[in-house]
């Protein structure tokens, strides 16, 4: 079972524009559209609050007539996203490494220099991931 949130690690470098893309908070997808599925889920690799390695095998979609009818409003029309675990697992230090390389690669800022903070001192993955909250 995955511990959300999970972040995304295929990303080679990461775009400032998409960078809400990168973290899933839970296990579902808020848009029908198959493109956004494709872009920022499919044949990717994540891994969650406990170091597993997941990857996104496919959607299912919620059953309910209700949700038909209501799909206007946001967050009714969601599909759970299903995934598969790699039986793999990375080690904070490399988890801590691959994020400090990607949020380097970002324009530097006060937001960035305090996340590359956080990042330095966090003890685990679920810090690595969630900040120290």
């Amino acid at each position: 079972m995955m511990n959300f949130p999970i972040i995304n690690i295929s990303a080679e470098k990461w775009d400032a524009e998409y960078l809400l893309e990168y973290i899933i908070f839970d296990e579902f997808i808020y848009s029908d559209n198959e493109s956004i599925f494709n872009q920022f889920y499919r044949n990717q690799h994540f891994i969650d609050c406990d170091g597993n390695i997941f990857i996104p095998v496919g959607k299912y979609e919620l059953q309910g007539k209700w949700r038909h009818w209501l799909r206007f409003i946001p967050n009714v029309w969601k599909r759970e996203i299903i995934f598969q675990s790699t039986g793999k697992s990375w080690s904070v230090e490399k988890l801590r490494k691959y994020l400090i390389d990607r949020v380097s690669e970002l324009e530097k800022d006060k937001h960035s220099e305090k996340w590359l903070s956080d990042l330095r001192a966090a003890k685990n993955h679920s810090e690595l991931i969630n900040g120290n909250q």
